[in-house]
């Protein structure tokens, strides 16, 4: 038998037969699973952190944050429980917990046991931070926040869009588009900003709802238990700020708003992302497992949403092409309790279960079903771990062999339920208050089938299995609804 103890240090193109072999053999003999993952973790476990910030975890960086120890009583931690008061008193939370939700509105007027209201004239101000030494100085209240460059950044990014709607020349058209959704991702924040980012059609906030109240006419399909947060501008401004500059008081304020804002429970598993981006392709980003982490749950939301602004400031492909926006356009926060493992699936990405999982497009004006297609595609798949350029990173060794190990399960399970899947979704249809075509991922755990995630088909991958000429144009509007107290 193939010696796998060494399998992932410098001489693993030695070490390695062929991947596909290698997926053969773990796929019939349990004992070389265990082995091929116990090498793989030990390979992890002295994985240094990267200089790449695309390749960093919210768990390693949470790690290098600036860590002082404040005393329960002072200075200090009297402005961070003041501090965090003013931005709770900001916060609105929309609750899914398996009943009828409500709509967003502040948590404690939603919220019956809890009446906490910031006293008047208690804010924190400016001379009470400059008072403090210069690395403990928050970059937050709830009133004052730190920008990179200036104000009126909406204002810019409005008159961007207008330019972008009166133009018909269609390269100009497309570059002025281009440029105001990564304006948008990136910029510092403003209400009319923060307004712009209220439109976006992806965001969790937007489909979320409308799914609870259609999936009570299903017997059918679960939701996970679901909080969302409307994260004050003070707060999701720090994402558009150097991560690695923020003050440890910066830090201790947003874990400990997180904490009481999504009532935490540091006995639980939580799956985190913000409206529209998990990061889970490392699965250390949104998986959260033991104290310590629920307790930085703050410091990881921020980071994935920093580093999703950051997606929009550089071109990954290094081939010059437009950045990538639409990661970080959303100004939400979101805990999910983790749905555990029944099946005892392998995992990729460093952590992530392989689940069946499939992907269906549908019509909701014309409560159509158009295709489906499994999630984990194995074309994608095997492409994506065996053919590009990072094709020999042990990661992606690691996970194309258990994927390609695990194939035949995942399609077995795909092609028993796919019908059924699809015929589950068009008795949603009817009740899904929404407009337009969309994906919906559904993932099956044992016999349970639970809606995961929703998209724009146009923003969605694996949209091919749809017929073209089913395909519509999707309308978009991009101008902020505002109250004049809002300006």
């Amino acid at each position: 038998m193939l010696d796998l103890s060494n399998i992932f240090n410098k001489d693993m193109k030695k070490a390695i037969m062929s991947k596909e072999k290698l997926a053969e053999m773990l796929r019939v003999t349990p004992e070389a699973l265990k082995a091929f993952e116990k090498s793989y973790q030990l390979y992890s476990m002295n994985e240094p952190i990267s200089d790449n910030l695309f390749k960093v975890n919210a768990k390693q960086a949470a790690s290098l944050n600036p860590k002082q120890d404040v005393p329960e009583k002072g200075k200090v931690q009297d402005l961070i429980d003041r501090i965090v008061n003013e931005l709770l008193d900001q916060a609105l939370i929309y609750e899914y917990d398996g009943k009828p939700g409500f709509t967003y509105g502040n948590i404690y007027s939603c919220n019956q046991t809890r009446t906490v209201k910031v006293p008047e004239n208690s804010e924190v101000t400016l001379e009470e931070i400059n008072e403090l030494p210069k690395e403990l100085r928050p970059d937050l209240t709830g009133r004052y926040v730190k920008k990179s460059l200036s104000d009126d950044t909406g204002d810019a990014l409005l008159e961007q869009y207008q330019q972008y709607l009166n133009t018909k020349d269609p390269r100009k058209k497309r570059f002025l588009y281009d440029h105001f959704r990564q304006g948008l991702d990136m910029l510092d924040l403003d209400g009319i900003s923060y307004a712009i980012l209220d439109r976006c059609q992806n965001s969790i906030g937007n489909w979320f709802p409308r799914l609870v109240n259609a999936i009570f006419y299903s017997d059918f399909f679960q939701l996970p238990k679901t909080k969302i947060m409307k994260v004050p501008l003070p707060v999701l401004q720090m994402s558009r700020m150097e991560y690695t500059e923020l003050s440890s008081t910066t830090f201790q304020i947003i874990d400990q708003f997180c904490q009481k804002a999504f009532e935490l429970d540091e006995t639980k598993e939580y799956f985190i992302k913000t409206g529209v981006f998990s990061s889970k392709f490392d699965f250390r980003n949104a998986y959260i497992h033991d104290a310590k982490e629920v307790k930085e749950i703050g410091e990881y939301l921020l980071f994935i949403s920093f580093q999703a602004s950051c997606f929009a400031h550089y071109d990954l492909s290094g081939r010059n092409q437009p950045s990538i926006y639409g990661a970080a356009t959303t100004n939400e926060w979101v805990v999910r309790e983790f749905i555990k493992d029944k099946e005892n699936n392998p995992c990729i990405y460093k952590g992530l279960p392989l689940h069946t999982e499939y992907r269906v497009f549908i019509d909701a004006d014309t409560k159509e079903v158009l295709g489906i297609n499994p999630y984990w595609d194995p074309d994608v798949m095997k492409k994506r771990f065996g053919k590009e350029a990072d094709a020999n990173n042990p990661d992606m060794v690691h996970d194309y062999v258990i994927y390609a190990a695990h194939e035949k399960t995942l399609m077995e399970r795909y092609e028993k339920n796919k019908e059924k899947v699809q015929k589950e979704i068009m008795k949603l249809l009817p009740f899904l208050d929404l407009r337009g075509q969309w994906s919906i991922d559904v993932m099956q755990n044992g016999e349970d089938f639970w809606i995961i995630d929703m998209a724009l088909a146009k923003d969605s991958a694996l949209l091919s299995c749809v017929p073209k000429d089913k395909i519509k144009a999707v309308e978009e509007d991009w101008i902020p609804r505002i109250s004049i107290k809002e300006l």
